[in-house]
């Protein structure tokens, strides 16, 4: 991973579409849900963002080009629901589809994939 990093002459750049509330323990011992994803998947040299896309966070159109991929957290929201945030947020991931991004579903996040089929036949 490091070679492809020199060889490219960038840092990867990965978006984290948070899908939940932190909760008080969560905020103690990761500093909230993002700590738990950057902690367990980030390399050295590489740059997380962090959307909190049950308050409507997203990327900006202009600014998706510029990230190697995203990870769509796990919710306590029903994954068939109709909230206007997952709403949006399939509308946002038929976008990374169609634009190749990479993209990690967890659970919730996983289940939202599968919904728009984005996983191929």
């Amino acid at each position: 991973m490091e070679m492809e990093m020199e060889m490219e002459g960038k840092s990867k750049k990965y978006g984290v579409l948070l899908c939940a509330e932190d909760t008080e323990y969560v905020k103690k011992v990761y500093e909230g849900y993002f700590g738990v994803f950057a902690r367990m998947l980030e390399e050295e040299g590489e740059t997380w963002d962090l959307f909190r896309v049950t308050r409507g966070e997203f990327p900006e159109d202009d600014e998706i080009e510029t990230y190697d991929g995203f990870v769509v957290t796990g919710s306590s929201k029903d994954a068939h629901g109709n909230d206007a945030w997952i709403s949006r947020l399939l509308s946002f991931l038929k976008t990374l589809d169609s634009l190749k991004k990479k993209v990690l579903g967890v659970c919730f996040g996983h289940q939202k994939r599968n919904h728009i089929g984005a996983y191929g036949e």
